[in-house]
């Protein structure tokens, strides 16, 4: 019982799970452990899903407080906020949905002194790492396939969204977007970002400054970022009860909610066959094309 009198009762809270998840797998997300590096845009749409889920233990990471320019985009961003960490108010979001969960928390960002055991005891972990620290994503991707854990990114594309699964066994994370230790950092997120979105469904509206990795700027809507939270959160249903089999790179889903355009395609080869190699050049082309104009 909190001090306000209120008493919490699992089963009631998350009752309505149920039907569309059975008694069965709505135990198993409570006994299991998400690990979400980054609470920025997508880490906290992502986190609020999960918690709504009845998921029973969390480990979070980031070092930032909240930001005036995080109010468009980012769940745990309020006047009330302003100036305090996004990992102490995103662990208090948690415990306020669900006070019976336990959230570990780290105040720093990823790196390699601290990804291993921020990974510890996690059934699945979650890229919420900023776009333009393409270094610390790959170091956390690979953590987690050494450490044999499915790992899943979704990324905010305009009006839509795409995601990515890697799991044990499967494609890895520098493969499927065919990168190289001796890329610099720009060539590194232009490879990235062409990867998450090889069906390029927002390019039909989106301005030139939307994205601008030279200083380190993407836009992003909240829309965009819900979806985040939305496709991650039944991707980690599906990973963690085995309810339908998930999503496993090399494919990728992309929706875009502006032109209701939507794709699920396997590239085998990842980025790095050919005719995506050849895509990728035109799309960066056209992207520099663009930014002049």
């Amino acid at each position: 019982m909190d001090p306000a009198g209120k008493t919490f009762h699992y089963e009631t809270a998350f009752a309505r799970n149920l039907g569309w998840i059975t008694p069965e797998e709505q135990q198993i997300l409570k006994n299991s452990c998400v690990a979400i590096a980054g609470l920025g845009g997508a880490g906290g749409f992502q986190i609020q899903a999960l918690a709504r889920l009845g998921i029973g233990a969390f480990k979070i990471a980031d070092p930032d407080s909240f930001e005036m320019t995080n109010m468009n985009r980012q769940l745990g961003a309020t006047m009330e906020t302003l100036g305090r960490s996004k990992a102490d108010v995103l662990r208090d979001m948690i415990l306020a949905i669900n006070p019976e969960a336990t959230v570990t928390v780290l105040k720093e960002r990823i790196n390699q002194d601290n990804v291993r055991s921020f990974l510890e005891h996690a059934n699945l972990a979650i890229d919420g790492i900023d776009f333009f620290e393409q270094k610390a994503k790959w170091l956390f991707f690979r953590a987690c396939r050494e450490a044999g854990m499915p790992a899943a990114t979704c990324c905010p594309l305009g009006f839509g969204a795409s995601v990515l699964t890697f799991l044990p066994g499967g494609m890895p994370y520098e493969e499927y977007f065919d990168l190289h230790e001796s890329m610099e950092d720009e060539p590194l997120r232009l490879a990235v970002a062409f990867g998450l979105s090889p069906k390029p469904f927002c390019f039909k509206y989106m301005a030139p400054d939307a994205f601008q990795p030279e200083k380190r700027l993407a836009g992003s809507v909240s829309p965009g970022l819900m979806l985040v939270g939305c496709i991650t959160a039944t991707e980690a249903v599906k990973i963690l009860t085995g309810k339908y089999p998930p999503l496993k790179c090399p494919a990728i889903f992309q929706v875009d909610l502006l032109t209701h355009r939507v794709s699920r395609k396997i590239y085998r080869n990842g980025m790095k066959g050919p005719w995506m190699r050849l895509k990728k050049m035109a799309a960066m082309a056209y992207m520099k094309w663009k930014a002049k104009k």
